[in-house]
């Protein structure tokens, strides 16, 4: 595949540099162009110079002159009654003095100076008029300079006299014009890719049916074809998860049947051979392994399925029957578990999934506690922050980010005689995530752990 998007940059900005640099390579050649006389153009102004020559008197041949130019079809701007206030003749000695004029207007002082500096006769270009000039005029044995005024190009070239006469206007128009292209190349190209990073952040946060959209999947170069690719790794993605989630669903299933025949075959030992050491302790390790397999079922059906309806509850009420088992619990532990909860905190819920969640993260608090536990539920914003946070021995940095992964386990912190199988917080995190929220591990100041959950309230669900 050809590399579109870099031939996209590389003629966009080499367009761009070629179109400014022409524009003021061709501007000033643009703008002499139209200093050319044409044929009747110099025939006409050669005629008035013989009227004036021929005149009794150098006034009259001006006024004459002039009144000749008045007839001319002069453009709308200017009104027929004003038409005859505009002097369009001007004599100058070789004082540069105006003979029929007191003062000079400022394009004349102006074609005066051009003159001076370009000593050829021509046409200047200024914001309202065009001048034409000097023509040498010789009368009575005095040697004259003529300028002459085209009344049929008032404001007509304008723009570009404007252009010329003001080199800081002409920079930023340049400026302006480049800085307009650039944009639209960029948005061009950033459009796609901050919806490629949208679609990316979502498939990060748990969403595995984020897609990559129209917008970056329209373009026909490198950014199309990675919106493609990003679709592609998406879906297996999702498929592994879903085939992973789906085996650990059917191998937890399968192994319920043996371990119902083993834990039958212990109790039909026990009533024949009485009761022994290793009895129990095979009753002890097939209950921990019908707790696991419970436990494997319910974080399966909770990626899987989502049958289960929302419902509108105030937390207050939902966290009710949640902390008053858990008090009682960790008071069996010698555990104070302190709770707060600001009123009138509404979401919407899946009741199974949250409460389970919520239980099994104060029970892992509960485990690992020494004196007390802290619960607290506050808003921020448009969130429910939940906080439960103990006085344990905390978690090393490194470990805290891979908590809620199944059956991992931190070797100081969790060891096999806690009775933790790892899952517990797994099986919070995907009933977190099944609400659109957040859920994260860090150690808080008093040597223990925090757990804090972020939750959208109901008016932003």
């Amino acid at each position: 595949m050809p590399k579109q998007l870099f031939l996209k940059i590389l003629l966009g900005f080499w367009l761009l540099t070629v179109l400014i640099a022409g524009t003021i390579v061709a501007l000033p050649a643009l703008i002499e162009s139209t200093r050319e006389l044409s044929p009747e153009q110099e025939k006409h102004h050669q005629n008035l110079i013989n009227l004036i020559q021929t005149a009794p008197t150098l006034n009259q041949g001006i006024n004459a002159a002039q009144r000749v130019l008045n007839t001319m079809r002069m453009p709308k701007a200017i009104k027929k009654k004003k038409r005859g206030r505009f002097k369009h003749l001007f004599v100058i000695d070789q004082e540069n003095n105006s003979i029929n004029s007191r003062n000079l207007p400022k394009d004349i002082n102006l074609a005066i100076v051009r003159h001076q500096e370009e000593p050829q006769r021509g046409g200047y270009h200024f914001k309202r008029w065009t001048v034409f000039g000097p023509y040498a005029l010789t009368f009575e044995g005095v040697d004259y300079q003529l300028y002459i005024r085209d009344p049929t190009r008032h404001h007509r070239t304008s723009f570009l006299a404007t252009l010329r006469d003001n080199r800081w206007l002409l920079l930023f128009l340049v400026m302006a014009v480049s800085a307009i292209c650039c944009a639209l190349l960029a948005w061009h190209i950033v459009r796609p890719i901050k919806s490629l990073d949208r679609s990316a952040k979502q498939l990060a946060l748990g969403d595995l049916s984020a897609r990559a959209d129209n917008v970056a999947l329209a373009h026909r170069d490198e950014i199309g074809q990675l919106a493609k690719s990003f679709n592609n790794m998406a879906d297996s993605v999702e498929s592994m998860l879903q085939g992973q989630q789906r085996l650990l669903g059917d191998i937890s299933h399968e192994l319920r049947t043996p371990l119902t025949r083993l834990q039958l075959a212990n109790a039909i030992s026990r009533r024949r051979d009485g009761e022994s050491e290793e009895l129990a302790r095979i009753e002890q390790e097939t209950q921990t392994i019908d707790k696991m397999l419970q436990q494997l079922l319910m974080l399966s059906r909770y990626q899987i399925a989502n049958n289960q309806p929302f419902e509108l509850c105030e937390f207050d009420q939902f966290m009710d029957d949640i902390l008053d088992n858990a008090t009682f619990e960790a008071k069996e532990h010698g555990i104070e578990l302190l709770s707060t909860i600001e009123p009138n905190l509404k979401l919407m819920l899946q009741w199974d999934p949250l409460a389970s969640a919520i239980e099994n993260i104060i029970r892992n608090a509960i485990r690992y506690a020494k004196t007390k536990i802290i619960f607290t539920a506050t808003q921020e914003l448009d969130h429910l922050i939940i906080s439960i946070s103990d006085d344990g021995c905390g978690v090393p940095k490194e470990h805290l980010a891979n908590l809620f992964t199944p059956f991992y386990r931190v070797s100081k912190a969790r060891e096999r005689s806690s009775g933790g199988a790892g899952l517990g917080l797994a099986i919070a995190h995907e009933a977190v995530v099944r609400h659109h929220g957040t859920i994260e591990a860090i150690n808080n100041k008093l040597d223990g752990l925090n757990i804090k959950i972020r939750l959208p309230l109901a008016s932003n669900t």
